[in-house]
């Protein structure tokens, strides 16, 4: 890694949760192109501030991809995430995961585009 990739007037946060500790944590998000989006960016952050800074409301949807700085998941490391059909971004570096949100459990199959919305229920 070489430092943090700088970011439109455009970037924005939205909510995570660690697979591992179950915290929640925001993600730099920088539009770079029509519904095209990258992650720049994971940080800890507690659900009160974030729904102080609404980041709870911000909305991913589109092809995502992540940049070659994105540090990954801020509790466990892991630089890999899903998507939940509950609506959250999950870390993870398998196959097999699991969404400490709603609980889903099982095997995770591989995409580009996605629709996120309201950060996932945090």
């Amino acid at each position: 890694m070489n430092g943090i990739t700088p970011v439109s007037k455009n970037a924005f946060v939205t909510m995570a949760i660690c697979e591992k500790t179950k915290k929640p944590f925001g993600i730099t998000v920088d539009p770079i192109g029509r519904n095209r989006y990258r992650f720049v960016w994971a940080f800890k952050i507690d659900k009160d501030k974030a729904k102080r800074e609404h980041f709870d409301k911000k909305s991913v949807r589109g092809e995502i991809e992540s940049d070659d700085n994105y540090p990954g998941c801020p509790y466990c490391g892991r630089a890999g995430y899903f998507f939940c059909d509950c609506g959250a971004i999950v870390c993870n570096d398998s196959e097999y995961g699991y969404c400490p949100n709603c609980g889903w459990r099982g095997e995770l199959v591989y995409g580009t585009v996605f629709n996120v919305s309201n950060g996932g229920g945090y």
